[in-house]
């Protein structure tokens, strides 16, 4: 049964990866997939190998995802696809990143708030997953300016892009936290 802790979030990797470059090109898989794979690494660190009390970490978690919805909204107000569509090379249309970032995005993260509470091998995995999201991947907002226009300027999603760090940094740190603590006790 352990095998399928592996099989699958690598099996959602793949498909997220394939959903994000339909709905936001190929920054979509890069980015995002960067970030799966990367809580990915993370999750076979902790949760995959110590299954921790995830009732410390769930409120993080839901802050974080309440962050989140704000940031999509900024990046929604002040045309987010236009600067997705210049880093991918190819049209990402309003109504794709919508349907990615403010309609499957928040339901995959509040069912993956249902898999942590249960304590399922795939909300270990959620938890990681978007805590290495919010935490790394977000921040590429801040060098996408650099790589559009060689200099920094203000881009959608820019002035909200942190604000989920900070719950989601505080929800890694209890994971760590917690991880470590099981496994000095082994």
């Amino acid at each position: 049964m352990k095998h399928l802790d592996i099989i699958g979030p690598g099996i959602f990797i793949i498909f997220l990866c394939l959903i994000t470059y339909l709905f936001a090109g190929k920054i979509g898989p890069i980015v995002i997939g960067g970030a799966s794979a990367g809580g990915f690494l993370l999750y076979l660190k902790t949760g995959y190998k110590y299954r921790f009390d995830t009732s410390k970490v769930i409120v993080a978690y839901l802050l974080t995802i309440i962050f989140f919805i704000i940031h999509v909204y900024e990046e929604y107000i002040f045309g987010f696809e236009k600067i997705a569509s210049q880093l991918s090379g190819q049209e990402v249309t309003q109504e794709g990143l919508l349907t990615f970032a403010a309609f499957f995005a928040p339901i995959m993260w509040v069912s993956g708030a249902i898999f942590i509470i249960k304590e399922w091998a795939i909300g270990y995995y959620f938890l990681a997953f978007f805590f290495v999201a919010m935490t790394i991947a977000e921040l590429t907002h801040f060098i996408f300016p650099f790589i559009l226009y060689g200099e920094w300027q203000y881009t959608a999603g820019v002035a909200t892009a942190a604000i989920p760090l900070i719950p989601a940094w505080y929800g890694l740190i209890i994971t760590l936290r917690e991880t470590k603590k099981l496994r000095n006790e082994t």
